[in-house]
């Protein structure tokens, strides 16, 4: 996964490219009301930040703009000894993402192994 950030308004703007349908299976995030992505990241935001995710799936269709909020954050000295990182909650997908990581999971099979999940 990548992300950068970009210069914008408000929100702050994040670029995620998820480049295989494996990326999407670790990084979804199903657990949140609406559907949400894990963004590792060492800019770590408060929760409840407002931010525009620029999302990029392996579907080859062009990147998708989708609203977000920080609904999670873990700080570099975790317990778990996971890399730092914010969950961000879609709370305005107009653009269709969840619909799109959804079809990219109907093919594999359930990861009952390690599944970020808060």
């Amino acid at each position: 996964m990548e992300l950068q950030a970009e210069a914008g308004g408000a929100a702050k703007a994040l670029s995620v490219v998820l480049r295989d349908a494996t990326a999407v299976q670790r990084y979804y995030m199903p657990n949140i009301k609406g559907g949400g992505v894990l963004v590792e990241t060492s800019n770590l935001l408060p929760i409840g930040t407002e931010v525009l995710l620029m999302i990029t799936l392996p579907d080859g269709q062009p990147r998708a703009p989708v609203m977000g909020k920080v609904v999670w954050v873990t700080p570099p000295d975790n317990r778990e000894g996971r890399p730092p990182a914010i969950g961000v909650q879609f709370i305005n997908d107009r653009s269709g993402v969840l619909i799109r990581i959804q079809n990219a999971l109907s093919g594999l099979p359930r990861n009952d192994g390690e599944v970020l999940s808060f």
